[in-house]
């Protein structure tokens, strides 16, 4: 086992980035990384589908990864992976100018310096995620993910320590209805056996990165259990398709109160009204709105409102 260690600089990805705020900003990728101490979280990451045990520690901008693998590993491969799970080539100094021209929106970025993406390295397991997380809170639903990934055979003994990361398809359709229940996925369980096997027949988890944001939704909505926010989540944090916008009833309550005063809509308006508004910025539009709403107490002034 070697264990090597590698930097970046700030100055290498583009604009601020807050590893402990993305992490925990309750994105429906896959549940957040271990935490092992306030600033430091470890995960298995495959590079070549060899096992790479991956510790970040942020100090200030600058992010420290200690690595330990079997075999010999390519660096730029691993930091690929990492700047693609953290979306550090996204230009956030260029969002927060775009959202400083919205005066509904300049608060937001006080509330979320940093706050950048968190995809998934394994998008099936970001489908799944996403259909768990319809009506369930964050969670219940991540806890149920790491149910899962604890049932699954893909599991490595790593520096004295057994690390888990989710199931194949093959191994999902093995667990059957009853496992599935088991890890707490309740009335989603046939959704997601049914979508495992329309993926497995397809293989359209590995194509939607290569179709247009239209396209894409419209093959999601076609799978088990995916409704048009979860299509939403699934392209927006499973493959990065900035222009989602998905809307929930949080979303919908937040954007109503901020552009509808507050006179109610139906999902469907405010999404089209975002993604038409908002563009290319749609996605860290969502993904700031929610987290503003729930650090600055906005969600707490909404909830009275209508009550």
């Amino acid at each position: 086992m070697k264990t090597k260690e590698i930097t970046i600089d700030e100055n290498q990805y583009n604009g601020l980035f807050n590893l402990n705020l993305t992490i925990n900003s309750g994105q429906t990728s896959q549940p957040p990384l271990k935490k092992i101490n306030d600033n430091t979280y470890q995960e298995i990451l495959l590079i070549n589908n060899h096992p790479v045990l991956t510790s970040i520690q942020q100090e200030k901008q600058q992010l420290n990864i200690t690595y330990s693998a079997q075999y010999n590993i390519n660096e730029e491969e691993l930091l690929e992976k990492i700047y693609y799970m953290f979306d550090l080539d996204y230009d956030l100094k260029k969002l927060y100018k775009t959202l400083k021209k919205d005066k509904k929106l300049v608060e937001t970025i006080e509330y979320n310096k940093g706050l950048r993406l968190y995809k998934a390295q394994n998008p099936y397991e970001c489908i799944i995620s996403s259909i768990s997380s319809a009506n369930n809170s964050i969670k219940r639903w991540t806890q149920s993910i790491n149910k899962l990934r604890h049932q699954s055979d893909k599991k490595y003994n790593i520096l004295n320590n057994t690390y888990y990361l989710f199931p194949t398809k093959e191994q999902i359709l093995k667990l059957g209805k009853n496992k599935l229940e088991e890890a707490g996925l309740g009335y989603r369980t046939p959704y997601i056996l049914e979508t495992t096997k329309m993926l497995q027949d397809t293989d359209l988890d590995k194509k939607i990165n290569k179709e247009d944001y239209q396209t894409s939704y419209k093959k999601l909505l076609e799978l088990k259990g995916v409704g048009s926010k979860v299509a939403d989540c699934i392209l927006l944090y499973g493959y990065g398709k900035h222009e989602a916008y998905p809307v929930d009833v949080w979303i919908n309550r937040i954007t109503t109160y901020l552009y509808f005063e507050n006179k109610k809509q139906t999902n469907t308006k405010i999404r089209n009204f975002a993604m038409k508004r908002f563009e290319k910025t749609a996605g860290y539009t969502q993904l700031y709105l929610f987290n503003y709403a729930r650090k600055s107490g906005l969600d707490k002034k909404i909830k009275k409102l209508i009550e």
